[in-house]
């Protein structure tokens, strides 16, 4: 059996004191397994995020004082949570990290869904309607990375999420939860899509938020007709390769539009981008021609670049990252 490495109320004054005077502690709070709960009630005193990964167990008592502190709170190394400790730290207002759960009960998600902050719960690899309920609760970002397949009942409660909705694991989307998924209001992050019909990515035009769809190498010219319509941001990172008519149709799109993947533009397609109304990202653009410099120096936003070729085509007002 592993030694048990416990923080302790001396140890936890050791880390604060080097803290307080700005000098580097030789405390690793994420490298102990349990926590002593006199430590635990000063250790929030902690003016920055907390890594506990460590931590195996913890006691209830331990979680409403952990509850108290101000920043993230990384306990990712738990496995089990009982109602009684997901209540205490539902009493937590920053972002909490419990990825290491790989199963939630309804009654535990239940006690969980009053914390007021970011949640990652990436360790779970299904849900059932019930516990889905439960969590959409949650007022802040929910991180739920670890589904890969989305029933169009579970997508139906997690729509009534407000806050960001992570679901970058998800490989594939039916039409039914792409419709469920639209009455979300706030940004959803499906970056672990490699391919989406048009059938489902029309009703997400209609999100009421962001739509992370970076893991897509292609985009067909219906599929960027429906986008088009979209009135958030739209990230398209993983796309190499657009038709004219389609980034003509994208160009019409109001908000943020992430086209960093692109590798070439020709001057028709930059005219049109010239025109599109919000912040621009081109960070791939393998070379940027004269003519087409010329176009994209109309738009009126901000244009992201990786390529320093961008300062030398009378594009000096834009920022390179």
């Amino acid at each position: 059996m592993p030694v048990q490495r416990v923080l302790t109320e001396e140890t936890v004054t050791r880390f604060l004191v080097a803290e307080q005077f700005n000098m580097v502690s030789s405390v690793d709070t994420g490298s102990f397994s349990a926590l002593d709960e006199k430590a635990a009630k000063i250790i929030v005193r902690h003016k920055g995020d907390l890594n506990l990964s460590g931590l195996k167990s913890l006691s209830v008592e331990s979680a409403l004082s952990l509850a108290r502190h101000k920043c993230a709170l990384d306990l990712s190394g738990l496995t089990r949570l009982s109602a009684e400790q997901a209540a205490a730290l539902g009493r937590h207002k920053a972002e909490l990290n419990l990825c290491g759960l790989t199963s939630l009960k309804q009654f535990t998600a239940e006690a969980l869904s009053s914390h007021r902050g970011a949640v990652n719960l990436s360790g779970l690899k299904q849900l059932d309607s019930a516990t889905a309920r439960a969590l959409s609760a949650i007022r802040g970002d929910l991180f739920l990375r670890g589904l890969s397949d989305l029933p169009v009942e579970i997508a139906t409660e997690l729509a009534s999420h407000r806050g960001i909705l992570y679901l970058g694991g998800l490989k594939k989307l039916s039409v039914g939860s792409a419709k469920a998924l639209a009455g979300h209001k706030g940004p959803i992050g499906l970056k672990g899509l490699k391919s989406i019909s048009n059938e489902a990515l029309e009703p997400l035009s209609r999100l009421k938020g962001g739509l992370h769809l970076g893991g897509l190498s292609k985009l067909s010219d219906v599929a960027a007709g429906h986008l088009s319509r979209h009135k958030f941001p739209i990230h398209l990172g993983g796309v190499k390769t657009l038709s004219d008519a389609a980034i003509i149709d994208l160009a019409g799109h109001k908000g943020s539009l992430h086209l960093g993947g692109l590798t070439k533009l020709s001057a028709l397609a930059a005219k049109a981008l010239g025109g599109h109304d919000g912040e621009l990202c081109l960070g791939s653009l393998e070379e940027i021609p004269s003519e087409v410099a010329a176009e994209l120096a109309k738009h009126k936003d901000f244009i992201y670049y990786e390529n320093p070729m961008a300062a030398t085509n009378g594009i000096g007002n834009r920022t390179n990252v």
